[in-house]
């Protein structure tokens, strides 16, 4: 809800004291003159690679980011300090905390962006579980096939959270985060002898 953040918490992150500022269609994280690779990301606890679609070797934007903001509970973004537990980073820690899934009804959202579409399921599975989940697909090779560009991006992402609760003692949690990028040429557009 960050205005200018278009549902991407990179976005987001690049508004900070101490980020640098980048190009509009990147989200690398440049924090405090270090290099974009020199960032570490953690979800619930576990490190994450690369938080974005199309990211290019070496660093760690890309043009869109491929966490659903619906998901997040909590963020914590260390620009130095970092905590112990979390070494190995030179330039940035971003520590992203999923909520867990609604207990008292299931819901289903829809959500259509400037370049995707995407649902989520938030909800009890059984009387000790629930689960969020979504699901998101671009729709930016249409746009790129009108106006006649020479690519054609698609990109899917999916992630969700399964909590499970046997007793009070004890609970289980299972994440998933998943992402598919294509690009695909667009022959068709501006022919010419070369091409």
């Amino acid at each position: 809800r960050n205005p200018g953040g278009n549902r991407d918490i990179s976005k987001v992150l690049q508004s900070l004291p101490g980020v640098a500022s980048v190009p509009s269609f990147r989200n690398d994280l440049i924090v405090r003159g270090g290099s974009p690779n020199e960032n570490l990301f953690f979800l619930d606890g576990i490190e994450v690679p690369n938080i974005n679609h199309f990211a290019t070797q070496g660093a760690s934007g890309g043009p869109v980011g491929l966490l659903n903001v619906d998901f997040i509970n909590e963020v914590d973004f260390y620009s130095g300090a970092f905590p112990a537990n979390r070494g190995n980073a030179l330039s940035s820690v971003l520590d992203l905390k999923f909520k867990d899934g609604r207990t008292d009804k299931a819901g289903l959202n829809f959500t259509l962006g400037a370049t995707d579409l995407a649902s989520t399921f938030d909800g009890p599975i059984s009387k000790n579980s629930t689960l969020i989940a979504s699901y998101r697909r671009s729709y930016l090779q249409f746009l790129f096939a009108a106006l006649e560009l020479p690519f054609l991006p698609t990109y899917n992402d999916f992630q969700f959270k399964y909590k499970i609760k046997p007793d009070n003692k004890q609970e289980f949690t299972f994440l998933g985060l998943g992402a598919y990028d294509v690009f695909v040429l667009n022959k068709k557009a501006n022919k010419t002898e070369t091409q």
